[in-house]
């Protein structure tokens, strides 16, 4: 028990968090104006005993306890700015505990070291500096009671033996007024010290309970505001959220239907925003999605409800009587606010938006009015892709591809395909040798129902149907069949589409039928697009590295027409690119193609990559090609496809050809 007691006494209480937070706090107000406090008296008694006393005593012992000094009070005088947590301040605490009573030692040395250089004055000087000092630091610990009983001790007990001692009786009644008034001194600091102590405990059980207040008061809202964000509220944008955005298109179908306000859905959907997570990473691409809604939030006032539908989709609602134009305009002013670039911490970004708009007329269900918007944002994207506007609205063209595409797609998972679909092929000429460099697979259905269908409808519906694997192996085994007759300096061109690149498994069977069909790799290109590659950055750059590692080689189909990136050829392995021909129509009369040409020929020289030319229809198309440095061209000027049976005869015929077009003899 008396253990205890003295540990009370004399050690720095820990276990106690908040004490100790209370303590360092006073500390910071108090200690600074003790540590002043000290340095005053110091300097006082310096200025006595600077032409009685040695240079040491006078000088250099009490400026190296000055400067001790004034690192501590400056220690202590910063901490007023920066509260530290409660192992830090009792680790703080303790070293001051620690040091007080060297330091009282240091100065109570000094001090009485003095005694014996002055006269009767000087000397009452030191008695009175010693006490004054004991006082001071007395009240300045005053929340820090085992300190005040160390420092008091070691004054104490110095100048009780120094003074108490000295044969003079004015210096022993000063010794045993000092013991007195310390002691009471003591006494009092020690009833403050337990009061500050029950405060603070006080203080504590009560922000205790006021927090647990605060805290379920907390929980009640959190928990009422998070149900009613989850049930209506997107979490990452704040925006309304696919069931709110349902629930206000039933309620505003009901009124459209019912004659009472006019209805159109838009749908909006990012272009390039997939690169942005593939590139950046998800958390970028959750603050790319914040700025984006924040656009579309301004944008959309009056009457327009914005909603984010999930991932990079949003949709909107009118109830406004608008015509096809104002509306078009709408979404031309929508996609012009996201094309801004986003200025964002890590990086400055740059994406699009397609936008599908349709407008309820009597008799459309919801269902179906929400399908026409889907379809016209699907028609808005596959028209982009070809440098086409980016807002449709859905008219009844888009009616008659709709039940176009139903017939196709349900053709499709009827047909035989190896029956019913073929293959052709166009050569990919040397305009200076003239010579036939390859040939590209161009694939052909000719259906019993539905008579010819074009690659650019049933390629879509088998993608969307998930024939696309099945129909790329089966027509590439097609062309590999040719392609074994041909000479060996002819290459074989075949295409791939987004899907086929989705999955490195599959690639690998394109990789065992070219090998079953005893073909060297190193004649085979395979065509990308570059929308197959933004839809999956790393699953592209995956796929098309298992097939360089064969020998095969990569050509960027349509380059310019789609996400067209510089990065594409410095991030992907390729080894031509092939200039869409939409740069190339009219090339005498567009000076906006002819730029383009020129610049995509002189990069693909820089990059020493090689460059194809496609859609070259006129001698003056060709001419022009060839002045700006093109070497290889593909085109009607040369052949329309021709059947794969009459590729050799095709062949054999251009030995010794004129220089007349070879579509006369195709």
């Amino acid at each position: 028990m008396r253990i205890d007691k003295l540990k009370y006494l004399f050690s720095v209480p820990s276990g106690n968090p908040e004490l100790t937070l209370a303590q360092f706090d006073a500390n910071t107000r108090q200690l600074p104006m003790m540590y002043a406090l000290l340095l005053v008296n110091t300097w006082a008694l310096v200025a006595t005993f600077w032409n009685l006393a040695p240079r040491s005593l006078a000088f250099y012992i009490p400026v190296a306890l000055s400067v001790l000094t004034f690192v501590r009070l400056v220690r202590w005088r910063r901490s007023l700015s920066k509260r530290p947590d409660a192992p830090t301040a009792l680790k703080s605490l303790k070293q001051t505990n620690m040091l007080a009573p060297l330091i009282a030692m240091g100065f109570s040395a000094w001090s009485l070291a003095l005694f014996p250089y002055g006269d009767a004055y000087a000397q009452g000087h030191i008695a009175f500096f010693m006490g004054i000092t004991v006082v001071g630091c007395i009240f300045s610990l005053m929340h820090m009671l085992s300190a005040a009983f160390n420092v008091t001790m070691i004054v104490n007990i110095a100048f009780i033996v120094f003074f108490g001692f000295s044969g003079n009786q004015v210096f022993m009644a000063n010794a045993a007024n000092l013991v007195f008034v310390s002691i009471a001194l003591l006494v009092i600091v020690s009833i403050n010290y337990n009061r500050f102590v029950s405060l603070i405990a006080s203080r504590r059980q009560l922000m205790h309970q006021q927090n647990e207040l605060v805290r379920k008061q907390k929980e009640t809202l959190e928990l009422s505001n998070e149900n009613h964000r989850l049930a209506n509220l997107d979490s990452l944008t704040d925006l309304p959220n696919r069931r709110r955005f349902f629930s206000e298109f039933k309620e505003k179908h009901h009124l459209a239907a019912a004659g009472k306000a006019p209805l159109v859905i838009g749908l909006i959907d990012l272009d390039g925003f997939k690169a942005v997570n593939d590139m950046y990473g998800h958390s970028v691409g959750d603050k790319l999605l914040v700025s984006v809604a924040d656009r579309l939030r301004t944008a959309c006032q009056g009457d327009l409800l914005l909603s984010r539908l999930g991932g990079d989709e949003f949709a909107i609602l009118l109830n406004l009587d608008l015509t096809d134009e104002n509306l078009m305009q709408i979404g031309h002013n929508l996609c012009a606010v996201l094309e801004t670039p986003f200025n964002l911490t890590e990086a400055t970004l740059s994406i699009s938006a397609s936008i599908g708009f349709a407008r309820w007329q009597d008799g459309i269900q919801c269902d179906e009015l929400y399908e026409n918007a889907d379809f016209a944002l699907y028609s808005a994207k596959r028209s982009r892709d070809v440098g086409s506007t980016h807002v449709v609205l859905f008219g009844e063209a888009h009616e008659a591809r709709i039940q176009r595409t139903k017939l196709v797609e349900k053709a499709l998972r009827n047909v035989s395909i190896a029956d019913e679909m073929g293959i052709v092929f166009q050569p990919i000429v040397d305009v200076n040798s003239r010579r036939v460099l390859a040939f590209e697979t161009l694939a052909r259905w000719t259906s019993p129902t539905l008579g010819t269908v074009p690659p650019s409808d049933f390629i879509p519906a088998a993608e969307r149907s998930g024939l696309i694997d099945q129909l790329t192996i089966i027509l590439f085994r097609q062309a590999l069949s040719h392609a074994a007759s041909w000479p060996e300096d002819v290459r074989l061109s075949f295409n791939l589409s987004a899907a086929n690149i989705a999955k490195t498994d599959y690639v690998r069977e394109l990789v065992d039928q070219i090998r079953n069909h005893g073909i060297a790799p190193e004649r085979i290109d395979f065509e990308i697009t570059e929308t197959a590659i933004i839809r999956d950055v790393y699953q592209a750059q995956e796929a098309i590295a298992e097939l360089k590692r064969t020998g095969v080689r990569i050509s960027l189909d349509d380059f310019g027409t789609g996400y067209s990136s510089l990065s594409h050829l410095h991030r992907f392995p390729l080894d031509k690119i092939k200039v869409d021909r939409s740069f190339v129509t009219n090339i005498g009369e567009n000076s906006a193609g002819y730029g383009i040409v020129k610049s995509l020929l002189n990069l693909s020289r820089d990059m020493n990559i090689d460059c194809i030319i496609e859609g070259v229809e006129t001698e003056e198309e060709l001419a022009i090609v060839r002045s700006l440095g093109g070497e290889m061209v593909q085109g009607y000027y040369y052949s329309r496809p021709i059947p794969g049976d009459a590729v050799l005869d095709y062949l054999a015929s251009l030995d010794g050809a004129s220089e007349e077009p070879l579509l006369n003899r195709a």
